[in-house]
């Protein structure tokens, strides 16, 4: 939206003074109808824009000094508020007048509705589950999985919404739902929740990143499976922390937040998160394929009991390729190191296996 709007300004001073303003572009008025339905107050969307005009004419203020001769300058500087002052002024009045049309249809919409009644149970305020139930076409009383998907921006033709939409009903069909509450969240997300039962829930679930084909363009982020109005909100809230362990770098489309609880719990605070990585592994926190290897290699070796046959099952290599890996790993870790638990160390490893690409991934 902003991008959007600094690009037809500029534009705007590149072309004949005189020129009509040109109409506002298509993602600023999305963006104003989104902070509508987000209900974002209006002055501060207006205040944004002011913000904007001013950081915008700074910028170009020092542009001017910079390459315009000083017996020009002043003149313009005067042209360049004027044009801006107009365009501002004009545009301004769009958005508010889109702003306030989109916030009128979206207080009378269903839509508006069904999303009140979410924003109450993830605030974990009571609700009355019947009639929420027929609000949201969604029974609250069953054991819930949350889901968050977003686009990485490599979809198609298809506009990101539709794309995201038909992930989540795919989604909801490998899982075998009996029922599936999808709303938008954002410009940029979705969220949706997966009503699920049965003795192979649990299976389906856990298989979901290797049964389902990546959507292109879709990623996605899983919370726990857990029961009732505050099953929402709780597997909603732990699928909000795999989505931000994904947006460190993950390497897979899926996160499931059973695979990450322990480095979303302990990388709360990311900045001591790192510097326990680097104090625990030392050296073997660096950047690098083939020390991300090493350390995986032996965080897989330690979760299974110190077993390199069955380390080895894992990752699918042979047993002394295993025994290779966690010596040459076990020889890069700081002499300190050797004197703490299994356990210290395992969670420094499970930290640094939540951010690939090493441990400045951890912020």
């Amino acid at each position: 939206m902003t991008q959007s709007a600094v690009l037809t300004g500029l534009h705007l001073m590149m072309s004949d003074f005189n020129a009509p303003i040109p109409p506002l572009a298509e993602e600023a008025l999305e963006g104003c109808r989104e902070f509508a339905r987000r209900g974002i107050p209006l002055e501060l969307v207006l205040r944004g824009v002011r913000l904007g005009h001013a950081h915008l004419t700074r910028g170009l203020a020092a542009g001017v000094e910079e390459h315009v001769p000083a017996d020009q300058r002043l003149a313009e500087m005067r042209r360049i508020e004027d044009l801006l002052f107009t365009y501002v002024d004009a545009h301004s009045s769009v958005m508010a007048e889109e702003y306030i049309a989109e916030r009128d249809r979206w207080r009378g919409s269903d839509e508006a509705a069904r999303r009140a009644v979410i924003d109450e149970v993830l605030a974990g305020r009571p609700v009355d589950q019947e009639a929420a139930a027929l609000r949201l076409r969604y029974d609250l009383s069953r054991t819930h999985v949350a889901a968050v998907l977003w686009s990485d921006g490599t979809a198609s033709s298809a506009p990101a919404a539709e794309h995201l939409y038909r992930a989540a009903s795919n989604m909801a069909r490998a899982l075998e739902t009996a029922r599936t509450l999808i709303v938008p969240a954002h410009d940029n997300d979705v969220w949706a929740w997966f009503a699920v039962g049965g003795e192979n829930a649990d299976d389906l679930i856990r298989s979901l990143p290797s049964s389902l084909p990546q959507p292109a363009g879709v990623r996605a982020a899983l919370g726990p499976p857990a029961p009732g109005p505050r099953g929402m909100r709780r597997s909603h809230m732990g699928a909000l922390q795999a989505q931000r362990m994904a947006l460190r770098g993950s390497e897979y489309w899926l996160c499931d937040y059973r695979n990450i609880r322990l480095a979303a719990l302990v990388t709360a605070d990311s900045e001591r998160a790192r510097w326990f990585v680097q104090e625990v592994l030392g050296p073997l926190a660096a950047e690098g394929g083939r020390l991300r290897e090493l350390r995986e290699t032996l965080r897989i070796y330690l979760a299974e009991g110190r077993s390199p046959r069955t380390a080895a099952e894992r990752l699918h290599i042979a047993r002394n390729t295993v025994t290779y890996r966690v010596k040459r790993a076990e020889e890069l870790l700081p002499t300190a190191t050797t004197a703490l638990s299994s356990l210290e160390l395992r969670v420094a490893l499970e930290i640094a296996n939540a951010s690939p690409t090493g441990t400045s991934a951890v912020n």
